[in-house]
Order: C-alpha cells, then sequence, then structure tokens
C-alpha cells in the first residue's frame, strides 16, 4: 500500500517531467529502488547580521553525520541516460559555531548616585548542538555510472542546544564626575575568561535547502549496487532568528544597590541576538547500497537483453 502511493505521487512528478522527455525519446525500461546511506562532513551557518549590532562575526566548521532512506522510481531515455525521482527521509547530528568581537554601551548608576558609563568588548564564540531530520524530493540523474542529483530538501532540527563562551573580555566603567575609567575591578564589574553557560537555542524551527549530489555507482549484480557521492546542501531561505529583538548586551553588569555588598552582578547573555538570521550549509561525502524490487528473473524476461550483466548493466540507470 505504501509502496504503491509513492508509485502514485513518483508518476505525478514524471507527467510534470515529461516535457523535458518527451524531445529526447520514449522511455524503455523503468524500475524502482531503495537506497540505505550514510552521510558524513561539515556543516556551517552563514551569518546575516542584525541591525545595529556592532563588531564582526564569521562562522566555524562543525561536523555532521546523518542516516537516510531513499526511495527511487525512474525511466530510461537511452541506453546509458537516465532520469528519474527519488524521495528520501535522513537523521542525523551536527554541531557548529559563530564566532565574533562585540563592543556594547551602557550606563548604570551606582548605590551613591554616580553615573558609570560602561564600554563592554568580548571576543565570544556561540556553539550549536542539535539531532535534525531532513526530507528531500530530487531530481535523478544517470550518465553511463556517474549519477546527479539535485533539488529542494526540509531540514528540521530538534533536541538543540547552545552554549556561549567568552574568550576575552574588558569592562571599562568611566565615572564622568571625577574623570576616571576602572577597568575589570571586581568594584566596577570583572570577567574572568574563558567563560562558558549554556544559553537558550537560537535555531530556525526550519530550513528550506537546494541539495547537490554526485557520484559514481559500482554495479554488483542485476539488483545490488554500491554507490558514493559528494554532496552539499545550502539553505535557500529560513527562519528569522526569534532572538534579534533582544538588544540585551552580550556582558550585563547590574549596579551596585547594597552598599554592604559592592560587588555589581556580571552576567552573559547569547550573542544570537546579534544574529538576524542563519543560512544551514552542510557538505561532505555520502556513501549507500541500493537494491532493486524485482528479482533477477522478472527482469530478463522483461529486458532479455540485460541477462549477461557483466556486459549490460551499465546501460541502465541504477540509483
Amino acid at each position: 500500500m505504501i509502496i504503491e502511493r509513492i508509485h502514485r505521487i513518483v508518476l505525478m512528478c514524471m507527467v510534470f517531467l515529461s516535457p523535458i522527455t518527451y524531445h529526447l525519446s520514449p522511455l524503455s525500461a523503468q524500475t524502482s529502488m531503495l537506497s540505505i546511506g550514510v552521510r558524513g562532513g561539515g556543516q556551517t551557518f552563514l551569518p546575516t547580521a542584525a541591525v545595529g549590532a556592532t563588531g564582526d562575526m564569521h562562522a566555524g566548521i562543525g561536523g555532521t553525520g546523518a542516516l537516510d532512506l531513499r526511495y527511487t522510481y525512474y525511466g530510461q531515455l537511452t541506453d546509458r541516460f537516465g532520469l528519474g525521482v527519488a524521495v528520501g527521509a535522513g537523521i542525523g547530528y551536527g554541531a557548529t559555531n559563530m564566532k565574533g568581537k562585540n563592543t556594547d554601551t551602557y550606563s548604570n548608576t551606582d548605590y551613591l548616585g554616580n553615573k558609570m558609563d560602561y564600554t563592554v568588548n568580548s571576543t565570544y564564540l556561540l556553539t550549536d548542538r542539535f539531532a535534525k531530520a531532513d526530507v528531500s524530493l530530487l531530481l535523478a540523474l544517470s550518465f553511463y555510472h556517474v549519477t546527479l542529483h539535485i533539488g529542494p530538501q526540509f531540514m528540521l532540527p530538534f533536541a538543540a542546544s547552545s552554549t556561549a563562551t567568552i574568550t576575552q573580555a574588558s569592562i571599562d566603567a568611566y565615572y564622568p564626575l571625577y574623570n576616571v575609567h576602572v577597568v575589570d575591578q571586581l568594584i566596577t564589574g570583572k570577567l574572568a575568561t574563558p567563560y562558558s553557560q549554556p544559553v537558550p537555542s537560537s535555531l530556525p524551527a526550519y530550513h528550506v535547502l537546494m541539495a547537490l549530489e554526485i557520484g559514481y555507482e559500482w554495479h554488483l549484480t542485476d539488483q545490488h549496487i554500491l554507490g558514493l557521492q559528494t554532496f552539499a546542501d545550502i539553505a535557500v531561505w529560513s527562519p528569522k532568528s526569534s532572538m534579534t529583538n533582544d538588544q540585551s548586551p552580550i556582558i550585563r553588569v547590574a549596579p551596585i544597590r547594597n552598599a554592604n555588598d559592592p560587588v555589581p552582578s556580571v552576567t552573559v547573555n547569547s550573542p544570537a541576538a546579534l544574529i538576524s538570521s542563519r543560512r544551514y550549509l552542510d557538505f561532505g561525502i555520502r556513501a549507500y547500497y541500493a537494491f532493486s524490487f524485482e528479482n533477477t528473473s522478472s527482469r530478463s524476461r522483461r529486458y532479455p537483453h540485460t541477462r549477461d550483466t557483466r556486459h549490460h548493466h551499465n546501460r541502465y540507470l541504477w540509483w
């Protein structure tokens, strides 16, 4: 029942592709395959700074890994060129980070009524770790043993966690009344670095990506294939960060309220408020094993010229 429904969906996609194939040649063979693959490589985010953000920021590269399952239904256009549609889903885990420098300025008033103008410089690292699920609908092309897959992919991160790390900090409190600067002192605020703490995750709820895969396949038998691909997925649309409107400085020094405890509280907020959006990007290698739903005897009856796979297996698209 599930296979029949998938067939209907794929056949509808093939109808939309029919204008492309009509002028090439009629389909001479059709088949379907299921593949199980593993992906590994790197991932990052391409950040866009929020309005009013100071300093600079750039993305670091983390690692990613995933397991995927795909179903492909395709038709052969010529002896060596095939066209198909692949429907897939995967689940995986990854980590990436953002690095940058920032300057915050604000004013406090201490318990004596003295105004303090703060200039806080910080170098930060925002690390994101998350599990993810993805669903893809890809156009599958094959020439000889070379494959090309391209199409949209929807990525949904979940079970996400984030950590903010301050690697360098400078807290300068200026007293206009006395024309004096007090830098990195307990009485005006001090943060020992490196300093790390968990912060709320700001990952978008989903990403719409364009997926591209290029690879090569080894035909073991009529029904069994091993494949290796390089892949790259880049977000073409992502929601804006929910933390963009949070104008809290990364390092906040609270004013002294109690003369008996004249040490201000220093807190660290998420650097994610400096980022209006992040475009997801991952890349790496995908290895997979694929097998046909059809047995050898039924394929031989339908396509007698494929019996000698040593000479003819490379004439058909195996995805």
